[in-house]
């Protein structure tokens, strides 16, 4: 009797799906990009599974907040790619990411989460000394790797599951082969906020306290031609030649003349919601029309029919590259320039 029970009891739970998932770095020893070995001060991972779509690939991703990257509950989208972020760890020990003794995400939790059975898994493990303030940012190094239950790479890459609440749980870490995993690549577009404001950028570039910021925006600190303000809101000092430039007439606006050209190429920071750009046109220097550039879905436009941005890529640190094509005829406007109108003057 005792025996067919024993068997009745393995029977049942051999057709159990182990949702719970125990994940970690099985016997991959992570190293930092200075090339230490991670500790629980500077190693941080996180635990990703695919929605829809494919993995995004982190070096060249904007995420809404850098928060996003590391945060679980965090929904991460790039087109048709959607990613989730289930849940992170810093449980490093010479290099080690451990797996806990109990399932580090349940399957209480993964429901909670809205996780969907047969999501890929995938690790990513973050140099945290790499981090601006605790966050990952343009300059921070990291390392993705896919999961594979117990670590074995000749099956199927591991994935979330559904099924009955289990005893048991999916074991997940990488290739157990591999021995160990520099963290080289490096998240060029994580930090979006970096100089989030024009206070932040003129301490970083020339050690201007707080107290001094607006005194000093439109001062000339290094002698180049152009104001603190353009230097920060065009993101490097533009070389155009500034005896171009008609002044507006408004308080707190800069601006930088371009000659007329068929297409344009300026750069310009996203990251401070207090800056507003415009683009504008004239035909002599004296009066100018104004399209407004406005910013929205990690894209610049313009209001203007004539006037097309063809190009919005991001470099970095809060600043964009765009180019700008003139539909008009050449006769009808001669002459560009961008203007920036600071709000909180």
């Amino acid at each position: 009797m005792k025996r067919n029970i024993l068997i009745l009891f393995l029977a049942f739970y051999s057709v159990v799906a182990y949702a719970n998932l125990d994940w970690g770095g099985g016997q991959t020893n992570f190293i930092s990009e200075s090339g230490l070995a991670l500790d629980r001060d500077s190693g941080y991972a996180v635990l990703i599974s695919v929605r829809a779509g494919q993995l995004i690939d982190f070096e060249t991703f904007v995420a809404d907040a850098p928060i996003d990257l590391v945060t679980p509950g965090a929904i991460l989208s790039e087109g048709m790619s959607v990613n989730y972020v289930l849940a992170a760890s810093r449980e490093f020990y010479s290099g080690y990411l451990l797996n806990s003794a109990i399932p580090d995400l349940l399957l209480d939790e993964q429901q909670l989460l809205g996780v969907a059975p047969g999501e890929d898994l995938y690790v990513i493990v973050w140099d945290a000394n790499t981090f601006a303030d605790g966050l990952p940012t343009d300059d921070s190094y990291f390392t993705v790797l896919p999961l594979y239950l117990e670590g074995n790479s000749n099956s199927l890459q591991a994935q979330t599951s559904s099924g009955v609440v289990s005893f048991f749980s999916d074991l997940v870490y990488p290739d157990q082969l591999l021995q160990s995993q520099g963290l080289q690549l490096l998240a060029h577009y994580a930090g979006f906020n970096t100089y989030s404001n024009f206070a932040g950028w003129a301490e970083s570039s020339y050690s201007i306290a707080d107290g001094s910021v607006e005194a000093v925006k439109y001062d000339d600190s290094n002698g180049n031609g152009r104001s603190n303000l353009e230097e920060y809101a065009f993101a490097v000092p533009p070389t155009m030649n500034r005896s171009y430039n008609a002044s507006s007439g408004e308080a707190g606006s800069a601006g930088v003349p371009i000659l007329y050209q068929a297409e344009l190429y300026v750069q310009l920071r996203a990251s401070d919601p207090l800056l507003a750009y415009s683009l504008e046109i004239s035909n002599d220097l004296k009066a100018w029309k104004r399209c407004a550039l406005a910013f929205f879905n990690n894209q610049w436009s313009c209001a203007d029919e004539a006037l097309e941005v063809t190009s919005s890529v991001y470099q970095g640190k809060g600043v964009w590259s765009i180019a700008v094509v003139n539909h008009q005829a050449v006769q009808s406007a001669s002459f560009f320039r961008f203007s920036v109108l600071d709000s909180q003057i």
